[in-house]
């Protein structure tokens, strides 16, 4: 029997398919979102592996899009404090991070992506000047300025 690389290939995909607890779809949207913040797939799986061992969460239950979104609104949240000393998850702007696989997004209620923006520009911070996971996550959450 010959083995090829293409069997190699094949075999190895069904290897991590088997092991990995996350889909295959889960894993190239939290690459995809780390890349488009500057991060890459190592910063994923570090990512992961902080949020399991803080939360004492078993990896296979975890949402690693979940984790990823939920990263990048911590930094944000204390990228715009740090600037403005306004803490929107416990201030008046509560945002959350909504954790569903492939379908992740953040939550709010109100106008709270108006107050942050409005925060922001009350402090004369220009968006451009802001860390690319910052900026982001604001487009992420509407907030235009």
């Amino acid at each position: 029997m010959e083995i090829t690389n293409v069997k190699i290939d094949y075999h190895y995909d069904q290897f991590t398919a088997n092991i990995l607890p996350f889909g295959s779809m889960d894993i190239r949207i939290a690459i995809q979102t780390a890349l488009e913040v500057g991060e890459d797939g190592y910063w994923v799986a570090e990512t992961v592996r902080e949020f399991t061992e803080s939360c004492e969460v078993k990896i296979e239950d975890c949402d690693v899009v979940c984790c990823v979104y939920d990263t990048i609104l911590q930094e944000a949240r204390n990228e715009i404090d740090n600037l403005t000393n306004f803490d929107f998850v416990n201030d008046d702007a509560e945002i959350s991070t909504y954790g569903n696989y492939c379908a992740t997004s953040y939550d709010w209620s109100g106008n709270a992506n108006e107050v942050i923006r409005d925060k922001l520009i009350e402090n004369n911070i220009i968006f451009a000047d802001l860390s690319v996971k910052t900026q982001w996550f604001l487009n992420e959450i509407e907030v235009n300025y």
